[in-house]
C-alpha cells in the first residue's frame, strides 16, 4: 500500500496563507536591502499592466507570485524601516521592470522582498478569486487580470506595494498524479523535517549530482532514492509518494511535479522542507 509524505510535508491552502501572512496583514518587513541596479531592457512582449486585460471568465483558483516592498509607516512594517512611501514605489517598480525584463521573481523574493516569511516558497501563493479572504479585492483582481507568465505594476496596499507574478492556473492539466522523489536537507532551511548538517549551497550542489544521475540513460530512480533521500521513511519506500492530487503538496513541490509527463525527472526543487528530484510514473 502507497504512504503519502509524513502530515508536515502536506500543506493545506490554509496553512499554505499562514505561513505567508502573519496576524495583523503581511507581518514584519525586513529592513532596507540593497537597491537593484538599473533594469535591463524590457521586453514589450512581457510588459502589461494589469488595467490592460480582462479575463473572459474568472477561474476558482489561480496562482501567483507576491513580492512585497514595504515603507516606514506601513501596516505591519518593522520600526526600523527607514525607506519611504515614494522609495517604495520606485523600488517596486524597479523590480517589476527587472522581472519584466527577465530576472526571475523567485529569485528577487528572496533578494528584494520584505516579507519576513518570503523565503517560503519564494512568495507562492493560491488564491479563490472570488473569496480572497487575506488578499485585499484589489489584489484579486489585479492578479486575475494578468495573463499567465507576466508580471504586474506596483499593486498599492496598506502593507506596500506588491509586485505580482501570475502562473499557470492549478486546475489547469492532470488532476491527480502519481510521483516519486529524493529529499535532501539542509541546517536552516524553514521546515525541514530531520537534522541536518550541511548548508544550502552544499545540499543544491548534492541534489544536482543526484538529478545527473536520475536523467542518465537507464537510470535506476528508486535505487538513487534508496541511497540518498532523507525524507523520514522515504529510503524503505524508494522515495515513493504513491498518488495524490492538487492541493495536497507544499506549492513549490506541487507546481513542479505536475508540469512533468510521465516518466520525466524533475530539476532541482526547493521547498521550505529542502531539495527535491522528483520523477512522475503515473
Amino acid at each position: 500500500m502507497r504512504r503519502m509524505l509524513p502530515t508536515t510535508f502536506l500543506q493545506s491552502r490554509a496553512a499554505l496563507v499562514a505561513a505567508l501572512i502573519t496576524s495583523g496583514g503581511w507581518g514584519c518587513a525586513h529592513g532596507a536591502h540593497n537597491e537593484p541596479g538599473p533594469a535591463s531592457a524590457v521586453s514589450a512582449a512581457n510588459v502589461v499592466d494589469v488595467a490592460e486585460t480582462a479575463p473572459e471568465k474568472t477561474p476558482e483558483l489561480i496562482e501567483i507570485r507576491v513580492l512585497l516592498v514595504a515603507y516606514q509607516g506601513a501596516r505591519g512594517a518593522s520600526a526600523e524601516l527607514m525607506r519611504t512611501q515614494p522609495q517604495a514605489l520606485e523600488r517596486a517598480r524597479m523590480i517589476s521592470e527587472l522581472a519584466r525584463g527577465g530576472e526571475h521573481l523567485t529569485e528577487l523574493v528572496l533578494t528584494y522582498g520584505d516579507h519576513n516569511t518570503a523565503g517560503d516558497d519564494h512568495g507562492l501563493v493560491r488564491l479563490h478569486p472570488a473569496q480572497p479572504e487575506v488578499f485585499d479585492a484589489t489584489v484579486a483582481q489585479a492578479a486575475v487580470a494578468l495573463p499567465v507568465g507576466r508580471i504586474s505594476a506596483p499593486v498599492a496596499l496598506p502593507e506596500g506595494y506588491l509586485v505580482i507574478e501570475r502562473l499557470r492556473d492549478p486546475t489547469d492539466g492532470p488532476a491527480r498524479i502519481s510521483a516519486k522523489h529524493i529529499l535532501i536537507l539542509y541546517a536552516g532551511s524553514p521546515h525541514r523535517v530531520a537534522a541536518a548538517t550541511r548548508t544550502q549551497e552544499q545540499a543544491r550542489a548534492l541534489a544536482q549530482q543526484i538529478v545527473a544521475h536520475a536523467r542518465a540513460p537507464k537510470a535506476d530512480f528508486e535505487a538513487l532514492a534508496a541511497q540518498y533521500t532523507e525524507e523520514p521513511g522515504g529510503k524503505a519506500r524508494a522515495g515513493d509518494l504513491g498518488s495524490f492530487g492538487r492541493g495536497q503538496m507544499v506549492p513549490a513541490f506541487e507546481h513542479a511535479a505536475f508540469a512533468l509527463k510521465v516518466g520525466e525527472v524533475s530539476g532541482v526543487v526547493e521547498s521550505p522542507f529542502g531539495f527535491h528530484i522528483i520523477k512522475r510514473y503515473e
